[in-house]
């Protein structure tokens, strides 16, 4: 698996994310933190400040007038197409999941260093603290053999419209280095933790839970009050919590479903794909989405304003067969008294 935590550029947050670990493609890989120069050619507009990037996994960041910032991070190529990075963008700005479906036509088609890549341009509704507008995040990806390039231009509506020309024009000019289709991923991941520890477990504010027998316990993060790892490692369990509705139950269930590889359902479909469970005497829904090869079991459920998500993802026959210990687990799953 691997972890990494993106600075949002919008509001100071860093957020943590994890995808599946791939072996790399090469035995040889390139240093950790490779020259800028060794991967990408470029020119910067002057007003562009080079800045220090809080997760430690930018090739390229700086700072921009009014705040915003511009980064350019590589990931695992998959990443490129995974409506995943999508939602991260827009849960920063307080928008809605979305569907796979719906991705498409959302996106534009736009030239990074002479390649025909993907452009995301979102605007939130309301202003982040210390900011005088709404949030906006422009996001360019390329696709170069292992390796999917993600550009972002991020900060206040007002502060990203100016640099917007800027900021098309910098990715249209850009020149990839042979070595850009070449990066040893877990290598930077782990340097990034180094500069990046986990933050020590929060004070008891959230609820307390018995861990099954077999489920092996992880660093908490800034975003995962509860992590596990069970099936050998396969399977991963987190408890996190988001304040308000989180888009809903339906665009949730459907962003599971397609995690999975499943259809969409509507509204007149969720009683069928959802199950109605209690967590400590409260009602909340169970989502079971078991795809050819990959799967989940996830329980939505609202508290006191908040939305609290239990799941458990990984490999369908694992999640399965762990699926009467997540069950426990949610079970066993209670709340401080007021």
């Amino acid at each position: 698996m691997l972890s990494f935590e993106l600075f949002s550029g919008t509001g100071g947050e860093i957020r943590t994310y994890n995808v599946p670990k791939e072996k790399p493609a090469r035995a040889a890989a390139p240093e950790a933190k490779p020259n800028p120069s060794s991967l990408i050619q470029f020119a910067k507009p002057e007003d562009w400040i080079d800045n220090t990037d809080a997760s430690g996994l930018a090739t390229l960041s700086f700072a921009l007038p009014g705040n915003a910032g511009v980064s350019a991070i590589p990931l695992p190529a998959r990443l490129a197409e995974n409506p995943m990075i999508v939602n991260m963008w827009r849960q920063q700005l307080g928008l809605d999941p979305v569907d796979e479906a719906s991705v498409e036509g959302l996106t534009k088609p736009i030239m990074i260093g002479g390649i025909t890549g993907r452009l995301f341009d979102f605007a939130g509704t309301k202003p982040l603290p210390g900011q005088d507008d709404p949030p906006r995040i422009v996001s360019a990806s390329v696709v170069l053999g292992q390796v999917g390039w993600f550009f972002k231009l991020s900060g206040s509506a007002g502060a990203v419209e100016p640099q917007f020309a800027a900021f098309t024009n910098f990715i249209a000019t850009l020149k990839f280095r042979p070595a850009a289709s070449e990066v040893n991923f877990d290598k930077i991941m782990a340097e990034a933790r180094q500069a990046n520890p986990p933050p020590p477990a929060p004070a008891a504010v959230g609820p307390a839970w018995t861990t099954p027998t077999g489920w092996a316990e992880q660093p908490p993060t800034a975003m995962r009050l509860g992590n596990f790892t069970a099936g050998d490692g396969k399977a991963e369990i987190t408890v996190m919590t988001f304040p308000g509705d989180v888009g809903g139950l339906l665009a949730n269930v459907n962003r599971w479903r397609g995690q999975a590889g499943l259809s969409p359902v509507d509204t007149a479909g969720l009683a069928k794909a959802t199950e109605q469970v209690s967590v400590a005497d409260t009602p909340a829904t169970m989502v079971e989405a078991i795809g050819a090869t990959n799967g989940s079991l996830s329980v939505y459920h609202p508290a006191d304003g908040l939305t609290w998500f239990y799941k458990m993802s990984g490999p369908s026959d694992v999640v399965t067969a762990e699926k009467d210990a997540f069950m426990e687990f949610v079970q066993s799953i209670r709340f401080p008294k007021p």
